[in-house]
């Protein structure tokens, strides 16, 4: 188990750079709809929710990104090699 920012289950993308180098991240889901993709990452959990990417600007929220194209981007420049896309009304991580 690894946490994000202060404790909580927010990951800055720098963090989570380090931790794909790591190897403790391996794979993600992006999750949403058009206009609004959040991006969870899969068998990383803190206090049994799982970690979800942030952005500097709020990092305690989960950065909710516009398009999918965005949210893959962001994906690959963390190093990440596997994703999946689940798109759905209800974005909540739990």
């Amino acid at each position: 188990m690894i946490s994000g920012i202060n404790g909580g289950q927010c990951i800055l993308s720098s963090m989570a750079k380090a931790r794909v180098k790591e190897g403790i991240i391996d794979q993600a889901l992006i999750l949403g709809k058009k206009g609004g993709y959040i991006v969870v990452f899969d068998g990383v959990e803190w206090n049994g929710e799982p970690l979800v990417l942030s952005s500097s600007r709020q990092p305690y929220e989960a950065r909710v990104f516009k398009s999918l194209d965005g949210a893959l981007a962001e994906l690959l420049r963390t190093g990440l090699a596997e994703a999946s896309i689940k798109i759905t009304d209800n974005i909540d991580t739990k």
